[in-house]
């Protein structure tokens, strides 16, 4: 019995603390509302914290392996035509950290049909060394390289464009310094998408049909360069060149879409910190709560220090039910961020299909879905700050708590 009454003593705040928090003010229909406003505004901040950064970690992972696999890390071109590129792709190829090395040409043109037109950038590729990232793509849409005379068009293109497997495509090749200006007439044999904004003006043909369009023969355009390591672009690209003769230049990723990767890394940072401030305001809202808690049960505080309890205990019944409304609100917050990343993409398209329009479109955004990536350190870092940011606001009012005299607070009892 004397063991039984020692465990009930020193467990004390915890019962009680437990007892407050499942009354939740009982006869106070406020103090019931403000607490299931801070249980819910902190449930909700949290399962918002935690798919926000889910999402813009999956648009930094597609940035990285989709849009840079499709787009090359470093394009090494010369101000002339390469001849014997053969013998210089080897040479790029014995660099270390370079893992792929593809001849290319390139061509700028503008298509036309039923009196629409778009601007096309026209690749060239050797079937026997394609680029894997565009390898990939091909075999998803179940193609193959075009052959002379053939064209393969992104679907954004075919659909503005409003254009059907078979048909011939007319190309505007603009005049520069080495041709005049030509119409040049191609096959449409295939549709592929990548599904980024690089969609939105390619178009693909073989190496020797754009060195034809360009009127050179044997010769390409340049080499489009992929590392183990895509931040050390700017320094593999100037250590590229120093392998190579006079005449060359390079263009690396971040130059081309450095601009893009570093609006996604500000618009993460800047929207995990306004829900962390909602994360912030809802644990804040526990003062309010407890402060109306520690208003409604001073009789009772007063009457728990006559009968014996002391400071500590009483500061420890208001830490207790602020622990636990953290805990219980931070759990309900993770289960619904956790469900919500399972489910963002699927419920992006049903809202898609609802309003019958596209929500993501590559002509504005990089990519036309929702990426989602759930990091678990970044629930548990979450996690441990909405519980740290909670503490802090339970302490306020549990010290207030704790510094009730009985006497004032039993002068008024009736």
């Amino acid at each position: 019995m004397v063991c039984w009454g020692q465990a009930l003593i020193r467990n004390l705040p915890l019962f009680i603390g437990l007892r407050y928090f499942s009354s939740g003010g009982r006869n106070s229909k406020l103090v019931s509302f403000i607490s299931l406003l801070a249980l819910s505004g902190l449930s909700l901040g949290v399962g918002l914290l935690i798919l926000v950064l889910s999402v813009m970690n999956g648009f930094d992972r597609e940035m990285r392996e989709h849009i840079l696999s499709v787009v090359p890390h470093v394009q090494i071109t010369n101000s002339n035509t390469i001849a014997d590129w053969q013998s210089q792709r080897q040479l790029i190829s014995t660099i270390p950290s370079v893992v792929e090395v593809t001849p290319f040409n390139q061509v700028e043109g503008i298509v036309f049909s039923n009196n629409n037109t778009r601007p096309l950038q026209i690749l060239g590729l050797d079937r026997n060394i394609l680029p894997k990232g565009l390898k990939t793509v091909l075999k998803e849409a179940n193609l193959s390289m075009p052959a002379d005379g053939e064209l393969l068009l992104a679907q954004p293109l075919i659909d503005s464009l409003n254009l059907v497997l078979g048909q011939s495509v007319n190309i505007i090749l603009p005049s520069d310094a080495n041709r005049r200006a030509k119409i040049v007439s191609l096959m449409l044999t295939g549709i592929f998408s990548t599904r980024t904004e690089v969609d939105q003006m390619l178009g693909i043909v073989s190496l020797k049909q754009a060195a034809l369009m360009t009127g050179n023969r044997d010769e390409i355009y340049g080499f489009r360069v992929q590392l183990d390591d895509l931040f050390q672009s700017r320094a593999m690209a100037h250590r590229i060149l120093s392998q190579l003769p006079i005449g060359f230049t390079s263009v690396d990723w971040t130059q081309s879409h450095g601009n893009l990767y570093q609006a996604i890394q500000l618009s993460r940072n800047m929207v995990s910190l306004l829900v962390f401030l909602i994360v912030g305001i809802a644990a804040f809202n526990i003062i309010s709560m407890l402060m109306m808690m520690v208003l409604n049960k001073r009789k009772d505080i007063a009457i728990l220090q006559t009968m014996g309890a002391s400071k500590k205990q009483v500061l420890n019944i208001f830490l207790a039910q602020g622990l636990l409304i953290a805990l219980v609100g931070i759990s309900i917050g993770v289960i619904m961020g956790v469900i919500s990343c399972y489910w963002a993409a699927n419920l992006v398209l049903a809202v898609e299909s609802f309003m019958g329009t596209q929500l993501l479109d590559t002509s504005v955004y990089p990519i036309d879905y929702v990426p989602v990536d759930l990091r678990w350190h970044d629930v548990l870092f979450v996690s441990l700050s909405a519980l740290f940011l909670s503490l802090l606001a339970t302490v306020y009012p549990a010290v207030k708590a704790s510094n009730t005299i009985p006497a004032e607070a039993l002068r008024y009892k009736s």
